[in-house]
């Protein structure tokens, strides 16, 4: 049963330390004397007022001049840092099979304050969730539904490609996932998606190559998928060479040099990269994956999903292929990528893969930022890249991922400056998701439920 906003045991009006309370969506809400991470720029508003009415942004006003409407619960801004919801650029949402999982799975993302996901697992089910939640009939964030992965199966030829993008377009999702379909399916279905308005996005076949995704203008190229391979010095031996994992088995053949060029072939074809270096960090990593499901935010995930992640970094780890030296200069790789594409200006959207390898939902997010900071960003550039830069994504700048009048109530309160340090944004006072305030007690009550669950379930298994 999927869970109803109405009904929810975290609706009900509940306290939080004397100054916050939740209300349902309709009523207005009003942040008090809170200092405003607008996120339209690099800047602090300090004590302002942000009135928010049927799940928008209606007015942000310094304090002393602002109009709260009568009755409105006022939240107390003091000392606090309001921002824009985070987005997650590549994320996954679990299918009809497990329904408890599935809102267990959309509320450890609202929990970390994603407000907003692009939900790349591809599943019909996920029509019917992005459309509830957009109703306000579900808790959870905005979802933007990829279709099922593009596979040879599936859109192997040319007229099977353009068949799969006309019957998902019909279906109603909003953009093609790729995986591998051979290069003349793919450009048949390039044609197709850009006549019909379609974005795809997300791998890119190993036949087709970067310069052949860049050509077709792919959205967004997911994983950093297929740089490394283009890297590769020209005239570099790679016969009999397994290109591996991102690029893997050939990272000891690039020439740096070409970063330049793959950067300016990124900017004319205006292709977006969402880099989930949390993905590959998680995999390159040398912490034992026996200590890495140990991490806090496991407990709100079933066994069998750990154990899967196990199995998969022994498995990688253990090929007679890998070498942590090589993996180290792939995660360095990655991370010079991205500067470099940032510092450019091509442009980046916050995404971590989850959940995929040891990348819970909405938890993830913060591994990936602090990753995305590790390469060079600043907090503001690694925050834009989940807040207003989605918005322009999706060619809607101004309907969310700012502060300011008209965008859509998907904030997050803070106990400190997110701008000073981006473990602050896991300092959370609260999420308000499409209107409705979630105070931090209440987010901390449903994650016990979650994690007792999971232990009973847990314990029935053995």
């Amino acid at each position: 049963m999927l869970l109803a906003a109405c009904s929810s045991p975290d609706s009900t009006d509940a306290a939080v330390d004397g100054r916050t309370t939740s209300a349902p969506s309709s009523a207005a809400i009003a942040f008090v004397g809170v200092n405003v991470v607008p996120m339209d720029r690099e800047a602090v508003l300090e004590n302002h007022t942000v009135v928010v009415e049927d799940g928008r942004i209606v007015s942000v006003a310094p304090a002393d001049e602002a109009q709260v409407p009568e009755g409105a619960q006022r939240i107390d801004g003091a000392g606090r840092w309001l921002m824009p919801g985070l987005t997650e650029m590549h994320g996954h949402v679990p299918g009809p099979d497990n329904p408890a999982y599935a809102e267990d799975v959309l509320f450890l993302y609202v929990s970390n304050g994603v407000t907003t996901v692009r939900n790349m697992a591809g599943n019909a089910s996920h029509l019917e969730l992005r459309d509830g939640i957009a109703r306000g009939d579900l808790l959870g964030p905005r979802l933007y539904a990829a279709s099922p992965w593009l596979s040879p199966d599936k859109a192997g030829t040319p007229e099977s490609a353009e068949q799969a993008v006309r019957e998902y377009q019909a279906a109603g999702f909003d953009l093609i996932k790729l995986g591998s379909i051979p290069p003349d399916a793919y450009v048949r279905m390039a044609e197709t998606a850009h006549a019909l308005g379609m974005p795809f996005a997300g791998h890119v076949p190993r036949e087709v190559g970067l310069t052949g995704a860049l050509d077709a203008r792919q959205a967004s190229i997911d994983h950093l998928d297929s740089y490394v391979e283009f890297l590769v010095a020209e005239g570099a031996e790679v016969s009999g060479r397994d290109p591996g994992w991102f690029g893997s088995g050939v990272v000891d053949l690039v020439d740096t040099d070409r970063i330049a060029e793959a950067v300016e072939r990124t900017l004319v074809a205006g292709t977006w990269n969402v880099p989930t270096l949390s993905l590959i960090e998680h995999l390159a990593s040398a912490e034992p994956a026996e200590a890495m499901i140990r991490w806090p935010e496991m407990r709100y995930l079933p066994q069998d999903v750990l154990d899967g992640w196990v199995r998969s970094k022994r498995e990688v780890q253990s090929r007679d292929n890998f070498q942590p030296l090589a993996a180290q200069q792939l995660v360095e790789l990655r991370r010079r990528l991205l500067k470099a594409l940032h510092d450019a200006g091509a442009p980046i959207a916050l995404g971590s893969d989850a959940p995929q390898f040891f990348n819970v939902p909405g938890f993830s997010i913060h591994h990936e930022m602090r990753m995305m900071a590790a390469a060079g960003l600043t907090p503001y550039q690694v925050l834009a890249t989940g807040t207003r830069e989605p918005a322009r994504y999706f060619g809607t700048p101004d309907a969310f991922g700012t502060v300011e009048p008209g965008r859509r109530a998907d904030l997050i309160l803070l106990e400190a400056n997110p701008l000073d340090d981006l473990a602050n944004v896991q300092r959370r006072a609260g999420v308000l998701v499409n209107g409705r305030w979630l105070p931090e007690a209440d987010i901390q009550a449903r994650l016990q439920r979650i994690a007792e669950t999971v232990g009973e379930e847990r314990q029935v298994a053995e």
